[in-house]
């Protein structure tokens, strides 16, 4: 059947609830786009120029899904203030050139940044910005290069992605990245010590998930303006991330305890402000789901996505699909290890038990691995055509 809408038409259909010509597919491509692109992480960091035009290569190999991700993490990599737990500024992320065996993809090593949570909420959010547990080498850097890295790299970083939007119109997956406060004070204060304070000091993690969470916001917002919000494709949607969230990191009491109440308000805030709001979440989020139900009220319709892992997404239909759009889950694993055949009865699946009434975008599981099957991503973006027509 020949499609009659254009990638971002699709997509705008499904976060609206509404039944397009066919079941958008966007699988959340991070390193493979580098990876199948033939340049190395390192070039995907620092050069946004050849990063894109490593995802066009990328795209011939895989599949050419609804949007692409502009990678926004690159920028977090970078900047000179943190955006999310992905920071190399405050945390210590180690980037290597290469893939592996060569090398690896960025690795975290946790460091204990947060003290004293009072200390922090007293002296302002640039104690956890210069921090004596930096990494030294982060002090090496010039003037500068913080200057270029915060100001004006995210602009030439915006315009490639501008470019290729134009250019093969392709909308963004997102314009700017946030993380859930409950994740990003779980970072700064480290697992142990944070598991621990949920048993002995409750009100101070909750005190500092809001302390953390309008900065948080506000600089997804900036970024989102930068990369074109309101006149790019996808760039007015912000990737408000999660990964230990919910189920089984957490029981369903304390997220409903401590993760909910800043989640909710951070989709509030990016809404409000005229944005969409992308949430990401890891784990099984299937016990949580009549939580989840309120994600969307007191909102306008269609600006809110629901985006999930090992969550049972059949129920998630049942029980959000009047609500907000959905998005998943065909796993890292099948992607890896598994046939085509496989993958396309996966997908299949999906189909049947989402499609129906709009509102459900195929996808990946979190992100699609560096190394998986070519020949399966493809297969994937095959299956919306060939089983998701409306």
């Amino acid at each position: 059947m020949k499609e009659s809408l254009s990638r971002y038409e699709r997509i705008e259909a499904a976060w609206n609830l509404e039944e397009a010509d066919r079941v958008p597919v966007s699988p959340l491509n991070c390193y493979i786009l580098a990876y199948q692109g033939g340049i190395s992480i390192r070039e995907m960091f620092h050069e946004p120029e050849k990063f894109t035009e490593a995802v066009v290569k990328a795209r011939e190999k895989i599949g050419e899904g609804d949007q692409e991700d502009p990678n926004i993490t690159t920028l977090d990599h970078l900047s000179l203030r943190p955006k999310s737990g992905w920071d190399q500024v405050t945390l210590d992320w180690r980037i290597w050139d290469q893939f592996p065996p060569e090398g690896n993809i960025p690795s975290f090593f946790e460091k204990c940044i947060i003290e004293d949570y009072d200390d922090v909420m007293e002296r302002g959010f640039s104690t956890l910005l210069f921090n004596k547990k930096i990494g030294k080498d982060v002090f090496n850097r010039s003037l500068e290069d913080f200057l270029y890295y915060e100001f004006e790299y995210p602009e030439i970083y915006a315009k490639a992605w501008r470019k290729f939007v134009e250019e093969h119109e392709v909308p963004l997956i997102m314009g700017g990245r946030a993380t859930i406060p409950f994740e990003l004070v779980l970072y700064y204060r480290g697992f142990a010590k944070f598991v621990q304070d949920i048993f002995e000091q409750p009100d101070k993690v909750k005190d500092m998930c809001e302390f953390v969470l309008e900065h948080e916001i506000l600089n997804a917002l900036k970024q989102a303006m930068i990369m074109g919000a309101g006149e790019v494709p996808g760039a007015e949607k912000i990737f408000f991330q999660a990964g230990v969230v919910g189920p089984p990191y957490i029981s369903p009491e304390v997220f409903e305890e401590f993760v909910w109440p800043t989640l909710k308000k951070g989709v509030d805030m990016i809404v409000k402000r005229g944005f969409k709001a992308h949430v990401h979440t890891d784990g099984d989020m299937t016990p949580v789901l009549p939580v989840l139900k309120d994600i969307t009220k007191g909102l306008p319709k269609g600006k809110v996505l629901l985006d999930f892992e090992k969550t049972d997404m059949k129920k998630a239909k049942e029980v959000l699909g009047d609500k907000v759009c959905i998005w998943g889950n065909v796993p890292a694993s099948l992607l890896c290890y598994g046939t085509p055949t496989e993958v396309e009865e996966y997908c299949q699946k999906l189909i049947n038990d989402c499609a129906e009434g709009g509102g459900f975008i195929l996808a990946t599981e979190c992100e699609t691995p560096w190394n998986a099957k070519p020949e399966n991503v493809r297969v994937m973006i095959d299956s919306a055509i060939k089983y998701g027509q409306y």
